[in-house]
């Protein structure tokens, strides 16, 4: 009797321990779910203000890069009744065969989603130019090493705003002389106009490789030409003539012409080192000739990366513009920053009575290619890279996650970085 009353004394102290062990732990648990609620509420309202204070930079952040101070107060009636012609430059306009992919759907292509959310910056401006770095021929679509895109996406591009596209690059050659010829027929057909090519159709002087177009009673000269080709050792020297290479000497023959018909001159060069942010022995050289030979502006592209910008003066003090790249207006390529785009906006006013026409304003608008991912129903999209950050700043978190903005943050920060920099 007494063994058993032990017993029962022993599972009695037993389960008063264990009650007490259970208590103990349910409401150390409950204590460090409520420490874990507290930690994570805490830091969701320290990343609510960090956001916000991001979101706040972001409203204040500017992307000018130039404003005319040359003129004096006494200038303001002249500078009322000015011309002014609104340009929007982009880089290259690529199409990988991702995006040929994409673009397909329900039997037909459409590429006119990856431009819409930026077409408004675009579309406002007097000339919008680019380097169309694809062709259109009747040969199979292709987007690496040899270029070829449906001529649907050719109606997306001018459905964007673009109405001037330089075809001086090293891939217009990709489907020989033929294809080029194709390529511009097809351009011209769509209603853009062309640059960098001999024999262009609206030009007068069949030598002129350049364009001139007059726009509010501003003649603005449109040159451009590519540092070579990327299928320079699969052609004969003769089909190379076909592509507007750079030499000193046709771009002074160019720049005769251009000069006793035009109020500004623009040359668009395609050079650079892929994936590559700074600026080479060879642009710079390049730079030195023009700028020595009274040129007005330039832009830049093949990199697929932005490069510096910056304002340079010839002998005269004249303010020169360039812009070392400008990076791609789209493309898919998987190099770190090549999502990173930008539109160039460009004021030049010309006074009444005047020949000469001068660079009024340039600012710039982020723009970033947006990955949707393969089970998406449009994967590539281009977006106001700055707008998409505040959005989400701001709570709108439906479009892009957490890491995608932080993503953005630094390359808005980079880019500015870039532009920016200086000698």
């Amino acid at each position: 009797m007494r063994n058993r009353r032990n017993t029962r004394r022993r599972n009695k102290i037993i389960e008063t321990i264990t009650n007490k062990n259970f208590t103990i732990i349910s409401i150390t648990l409950i204590l460090i779910i409520l420490i874990s609620i507290g930690i994570m509420q805490y830091r969701k309202h320290e990343d609510r203000k960090a956001l916000a204070k991001q979101a706040e930079e972001l409203e204040k952040q500017t992307e000018e890069i130039f404003n005319s101070v040359e003129k004096s107060l006494n200038d303001m009636q002249n500078m009322q009744l000015a011309s002014t012609v609104k340009i929007s430059a982009v880089g290259d306009i690529l199409c990988q065969m991702d995006m040929i992919e994409d673009g397909y759907k329900n039997g037909s292509y459409d590429f006119n989603y990856m431009f819409s959310n930026i077409a408004q910056y675009v579309q406002k401006s007097d000339i919008a130019v680019g380097t169309l770095e694809t062709n259109f021929t009747n040969n199979k679509y292709s987007g690496s090493g040899k270029y070829n895109a449906p001529i649907e996406f050719l109606q997306a591009v001018k459905n964007s705003g673009i109405n001037l596209v330089s075809v001086a690059h090293n891939h217009v050659l990709d489907y020989g002389k033929e294809g080029m010829q194709t390529t511009i027929e097809q351009v011209q057909n769509q209603g853009i106009s062309v640059c960098g090519v001999a024999g262009n159709k609206e030009n007068e002087n069949a030598e002129f490789t350049g364009i001139i177009k007059e726009v509010k009673n501003i003649k603005i000269a449109f040159l451009s030409y590519t540092y070579g080709l990327s299928n320079e050792n699969e052609i004969s020297e003769e089909d190379k003539e076909n592509a507007n290479i750079y030499s000193e000497e046709k771009v002074l023959k160019d720049l005769e012409y251009a000069k006793a018909n035009s109020n500004f001159i623009i040359v668009i060069m395609h050079w650079g080192e892929v994936n590559n942010n700074a600026i080479t022995e060879y642009q710079n050289n390049i730079t030195d000739f023009l700028v020595k030979n009274d040129i007005d502006m330039i832009l830049g592209s093949h990199p697929a990366v932005v490069e510096p910008m910056r304002i340079l003066q010839n002998d005269e003090g004249k303010n020169i513009l360039v812009a070392y790249s400008l990076g791609n207006y789209i493309s898919s390529l998987k190099y770190e920053n090549a999502d990173v785009e930008l539109i160039l906006n460009i004021e030049i006013i010309k006074e009444p009575n005047t020949d000469k026409a001068y660079l009024q304003k340039v600012d710039y608008t982020p723009i970033y290619v947006l990955d949707n991912g393969k089970k998406a129903e449009n994967r590539f999209e281009l977006t106001d890279m700055k707008q998409l950050a505040k959005d989400y700043a701001n709570g709108e978190t439906s479009k892009i996650t957490r890491t995608t903005y932080d993503k953005i943050i630094k390359k808005i920060e980079l880019l500015q970085k870039i532009v920016n920099e200086t000698e």
